[in-house]
C-alpha cells in the first residue's frame, strides 16, 4: 500500500508567498491575446509542421526543437495557442478551457515519467503548486465527503463511515493491478510499427493482465459483485466519473480506476494558470528558429505519391514539408483534413465508426470585482433529483440529458483564483469561479445551428449551475458578479468531434482492441498524431503522447526511458 507522503512540501513544488522566477506571467495587462498576432509570413521551409497547439503539439515541437534542432511550424486556429491549456479572456478576467487539476506530477511517487516529460518539454521552467491534502470534495446533497490525497487516509474515512459496506482495501489493490498492467499497454504503444502487430499484442496480453481484464468489466458492477460495495459506497467511489465522461454502469472499471490513480499522490496546479504552460513552450520552439502561428488554421493535408507532402491553410496558402504531424484529434485529421480515399485507405475511418466521442463540456464562468474567501480544493455535486433513487448516478445523468433537467446534472466546481498561488499577483482585487457541467454532442451540435435551442439551453444551464454553485460554495452567496457567461464548448479543442473535452470516448474498445490502430506513425509516410486520442486523454495523457509521437519520429526508443 502507498505510503503517506511527508506533510513538508519539496523545494520542487512552488510554495504560496514565494517569489515567482518563471518566464512572465500572463496579466489582466498582458493577457495572451496581447502577446499572440496573426502572422503576415510563415516560415520558409520548416522542417516539420505540427497542427495544433494542444500540449501534445506543443509537446513534440519542443522536443524536436530542443534534442534535433529541427524548425518546426506550429499552426494554431484559434487566436492564442494552447489547447486544453489556454484560458477564456472575459471582461478582464481569465477563465481555464481544460486544465483545472494534473495528478502525477510529484517526482517522488506516482508514475514519474509524466512529471519528467513536463520538465523536459518546459525545460523545468513550469512550476507546480500542490493542492491541499484535501483536495476533493464529493457531495450528495447535504451528505459531504472528503478525498484526500493517500490512500490510507482514504481508507480510514471509508471504514469508519461504511463499516461492513465493502472491501474499500480490496479496491486500492485492484486500482494497482490495473496501474501495473498498463506497462503491457505502454509498451505496445511505443513498440515501433515495424514490429508485427502479433508481437506487439502479444506483449500487451504478457504484460497487460489487469488492465485489459478490467478495460472488460464496468466499474458499476467491480463495485457491487467483486468489492460487495453498498449502491451508495459504490456512488461514492464514482465521483470521478466528470473526469472521463461516462457513468458508472458504462465505464470499464479500467479507465475509472487508472482515473482514480493519477490522483493518488495528491493533485497539482500549474503556478501562474494553465496558460503558463505556453510561455514556457512557445519560447522554445522560437529558438530553435521556428514559428507558432496563430489565426493559421489548415484545411487540408497534403498528400502526394501516397506521402505527405504539406498543408493547405484555410487562407489558401499552401506550405511544403515532407513531415506532418497533428493534435487536431484523430477524427478532424481523418474526416476534415484528408481527402476521403486517402482517409479510407488508412484504415482509421473503420476504427472511428466503431467508438464515439466522449462529451462536451459547458462552463459557467463567475468573475467578481473583490477577493472573496473561496475554496482551494475542487467540490464534485452529485446528481440528487427528487424523482430519481438517490445514488443511481446513470438514471439522474440520462434524465439530464434527454431533458435538460439541471437537477439532474454532476457539477464540478473549482476557483482558479484561489488554487492559482501568484493569480492576485496577476489578477489584483478580482476572484472567479467556474461550473462545469457534460454536454453531449448534439447539444454543440444543435446549439451551433439553432439559436432559439442555444439561448433556451442557455437560459437553462445558467439558473441551474448558479443555484449548484450558490449551494456549494458559500462565499459567493450574497455577492453580485461582474461577469457572468456560460459557454459550450469552452473546453480543449472546440473544433473536435462534437466538441468533446477528451477525445475519443474511454471505452473498453479503444483502449483493447483498437489500441494497436490508434497509434502515433499512420499508414501515410510522414504523417503523425500526438495528443489525446493516440494514447490517453487529458493534460498527463497528451503531454506523454507528445514523448512517444517524438520516439515514434526518430526512432528513438531508448529515449523513453
Amino acid at each position: 500500500m502507498t505510503k503517506l507522503l511527508s506533510s513538508s512540501t519539496p523545494s520542487h513544488f512552488f510554495q504560496r508567498g514565494q517569489g515567482y522566477s518563471g518566464p512572465p506571467l500572463l496579466t489582466a495587462q498582458s493577457p495572451a491575446s496581447k502577446r499572440y498576432h496573426k502572422p503576415t509570413n510563415y516560415l520558409d521551409k520548416p522542417d516539420a509542421i505540427v497542427i495544433g497547439s494542444g500540449i501534445g503539439g506543443l509537446g513534440v515541437a519542443s522536443l524536436l526543437a530542443q534534442k534535433r534542432g529541427m524548425k518546426v511550424l506550429l499552426l494554431e486556429a484559434s487566436h492564442v495557442p494552447g489547447g486544453c491549456t489556454h484560458c477564456l479572456e472575459v471582461d478582464g478576467f481569465e477563465f481555464n478551457s481544460g486544465i483545472d487539476s494534473v495528478g502525477d506530477m510529484d517526482p517522488r511517487v506516482g508514475r514519474g515519467l509524466n512529471r519528467a516529460t513536463v520538465d523536459l518539454v518546459t525545460k523545468g521552467q513550469l512550476q507546480w503548486a500542490r493542492m491541499p491534502d484535501m483536495h476533493e470534495v464529493v457531495t450528495f446533497g447535504d451528505e459531504r465527503y472528503e478525498w484526500f490525497s493517500s490512500p490510507e487516509k482514504n481508507i480510514e474515512w471509508v471504514e469508519r463511515l461504511f463499516p461492513g459496506e465493502g472491501d474499500v482495501r480490496r479496491y486500492y489493490q485492484l486500482e494497482s493491478k490495473v496501474e501495473r498492467g498498463s506497462t503491457g499497454w505502454g509498451i505496445s504503444k511505443v513498440l515501433p510499427t515495424w514490429v508485427p502487430e502479433a508481437v506487439r499484442e502479444q506483449a500487451f496480453k504478457l504484460l497487460g493482465g489487469g488492465w485489459r481484464e478490467y478495460m472488460g468489466k464496468a466499474a458499476w458492477d467491480v463495485f457491487k459483485k467483486e468489492l460487495g460495495f453498498s449502491d451508495k459506497l459504490a456512488a461514492v467511489f464514482s465521483y470521478m466519473y466528470g473526469n472521463h465522461g461516462k457513468t458508472p454502469r458504462e465505464v470499464p472499471f479500467g479507465v475509472h480506476a487508472i482515473t482514480m490513480h493519477h490522483y493518488r499522490h495528491g493533485a497539482f496546479y500549474p503556478v501562474g494558470g494553465p496558460a503558463q504552460v505556453s510561455e514556457c513552450v512557445v519560447p522554445i520552439i522560437h529558438e530553435a528558429g521556428g514559428q507558432v502561428a496563430v489565426r493559421s488554421g489548415v484545411a487540408k493535408i497534403l498528400v502526394e505519391g501516397g506521402k505527405a507532402a504539406g498543408v493547405k491553410l484555410e487562407s489558401g496558402e499552401e506550405i511544403r514539408c515532407p513531415l506532418v504531424i497533428s493534435d487536431a484529434s484523430a477524427y478532424t485529421t481523418f474526416y476534415e483534413l484528408l481527402d476521403r480515399d486517402v482517409a479510407k485507405a488508412s484504415g482509421y475511418l473503420d476504427v472511428l465508426g466503431q467508438v464515439k466521442p466522449s462529451p462536451a463540456h459547458m462552463h459557467l464562468m463567475m468573475g467578481f470585482d473583490e477577493v472573496l474567501d473561496l475554496p482551494e480544493y475542487i467540490t464534485w455535486a452529485m446528481p440528487v433529483p427528487k424523482d430519481v433513487p438517490r445514488y443511481d448516478i446513470d438514471v439522474a445523468d440520462a434524465l439530464y440529458k434527454s431533458q435538460q433537467r439541471f437537477d439532474a446534472a454532476g457539477a464540478y466546481i473549482l476557483s482558479p483564483s484561489q488554487r492559482d498561488p501568484v493569480y492576485q499577483q496577476r489578477y489584483p482585487g478580482k476572484s472567479t469561479l467556474i461550473v462545469l457541467a457534460e454536454a453531449p454532442a448534439e447539444w454543440v451540435q444543435r446549439a451551433r445551428a439553432d439559436k432559439a435551442f442555444w439561448h433556451e439551453l442557455e437560459g437553462r444551464a445558467v439558473e441551474g449551475l448558479t443555484k449548484v454553485a450558490e449551494r456549494q460554495v458559500p462565499g459567493i452567496r450574497g455577492k453580485t458578479p461582474k461577469v457572468k457567461t456560460l459557454r459550450l464548448p469552452a473546453g480543449c479543442n472546440p473544433r473536435a468531434w462534437g466538441g468533446c473535452s477528451y477525445g475519443i470516448e474511454g471505452s473498453g474498445p479503444r483502449f483493447v482492441q483498437h489500441s494497436h490502430r490508434l497509434r502515433h506513425q499512420t499508414k501515410i509516410p510522414g504523417l503523425y498524431l500526438t495528443g489525446q486520442d493516440v494514447f490517453a486523454p487529458g493534460f498527463a495523457g497528451s503531454v506523454v503522447s507528445a514523448r512517444v509521437c517524438y520516439t515514434a519520429i526518430t526512432g528513438d526508443l531508448l529515449f523513453m526511458l
